[in-house]
């Protein structure tokens, strides 16, 4: 079945904006046929500003496993080496648990270029604040005036870890795609000028949404934007007294077991633009891909925190017709989007152009892509489908 009802409606209005960066989200090539886009020199940049953080290996990295695929992997493998052929694909992978049964990367891509997640990397951010709950840090229902003062008495400030996680602050929309820097800002910001803490503290960001009637209170409306997990990374530095790079290293990079080093995008000031800064190469999106897997089943504060994560804490919108963005999901964990209209019982880390990370919910079955343009993302989303369909290795042993 080829969905074409769906497919009919993935169109530009209805895209997932992401964190777009500065430059592209200003160029001519932000859309391609209608859909969200990336150049290679953004997807595959290996070196950034002087001011951006390098990333380290952990000290004890993780080895991924390889094997030989089954009959019934390898028809779905083929699918993918198609898609990776014929799409704007530029790296695609399928994993069972922490074994890699296929991966592929397109030139100019290959297994060293560090790709950039876009807002992949507001999963990475939700992981960071679990992380920092389950240190006794941060609660989910602290409020951002608690410990950001320089929003107090404003709008923003009233939302809890617990909205901003589900991208319900209640603050509004500066930009219709998601973003909310202004033209001047975006200048500004590739000069490593603008400071994110003087951002997310301006009025114009941090004042209520207006609905119909009346403001929308925090909590009571789902809607993507930046906003929320830029704030999240600056209220987990504030509250932890470690700047979010460190955080990021600590809490993330070396559980994880990151084998390569790579870049986070940030300020001067080291505030991290946590609504997508990070890039690693293909095999470290793997390990955190795993990670994140294996922390959903520990019975443990941070496991809890994972498997709320990747189940639906909020809806967004009863049907494809009435999102205004992530079409075909029909809910949102947190920062992290759920209920798949395509690959059902799924979570995924979604970014600008095509970047993508999936965990079904009940098997070890990853898949992982990274693209210059979103257009072919209902393909995608099949692949995950009809590999999430089949049994396990490991679940084929027991049997």
């Amino acid at each position: 079945m080829k969905y074409s009802k769906i497919r009919l409606a993935f169109t530009a209005t209805t895209l997932l904006a992401g964190c777009v960066s500065i430059a592209l989200a200003q160029s001519n090539m932000s859309y391609a046929d209608g859909a969200a886009a990336v150049p290679d020199s953004w997807l595959l940049v290996k070196k950034g500003n002087p001011w951006w953080y390098t990333t380290k290996a952990s000290p004890t990295p993780v080895a991924l496993r390889q094997r030989t695929p089954t009959a019934a992997e390898q028809q779905v493998i083929e699918r993918a080496r198609s898609l990776v052929a014929n799409r704007p694909a530029k790296a695609f992978a399928l994993l069972d648990g922490d074994v890699v049964v296929y991966s592929e990367t397109k030139a100019p891509a290959d297994m060293e270029s560090v790709f950039h997640g876009f807002s992949v990397g507001k999963t990475v951010t939700a992981m960071a604040v679990g992380q920092a709950i389950c240190l006794g840090k941060l609660k989910l229902d602290t409020k951002a005036s608690e410990v950001m003062p320089e929003l107090a008495g404003k709008a923003l400030g009233s939302a809890t870890v617990h909205d901003l996680l589900r991208m319900a602050s209640g603050s509004a929309e500066p930009n219709p795609d998601s973003t909310i820097f202004t033209p001047e800002q975006f200048k500004e910001w590739g000069r490593g000028n603008l400071n994110l803490v003087d951002l997310i503290t301006e009025e114009r960001v941090a004042k209520a949404q207006r609905g119909v009637f009346s403001n929308y209170k925090p909590g009571e409306l789902f809607s993507y934007k930046g906003t929320d997990p830029i704030l999240l990374g600056l209220m987990v530095s504030r509250a932890t007294g470690i700047v979010w790079n460190q955080w990021i290293q600590e809490t993330i990079l070396n559980p994880m077991g990151a084998a390569h080093s790579g870049l986070y995008v940030q300020d001067r000031q080291q505030n991290g633009l946590s609504d997508g800064g990070l890039r690693m190469r293909l095999e470290d999106w793997m390990r955190f891909a795993v990670w994140v897997k294996r922390s959903s089943k520990e019975q443990s504060c941070f496991g809890d925190f994972v498997r709320k994560a990747i189940t639906t804490q909020i809806p967004n919108g009863s049907s494809p017709s009435t999102r205004k963005m992530g079409k075909l999901f029909g809910g949102y964990g947190y920062l992290t989007w759920t209920d798949n209209e395509i690959a059902h019982n799924t979570s995924w880390a979604v970014g600008w152009g095509g970047q993508r990370i999936s965990w079904h919910r009940d098997s070890d079955r990853i898949v992982i892509a990274f693209s210059n343009i979103e257009n072919w993302m209902p393909d995608l989303y099949e692949v995950a489908r009809d590999w999430n369909a089949l049994l396990s290795r490991k679940t084929m042993n027991a049997i």
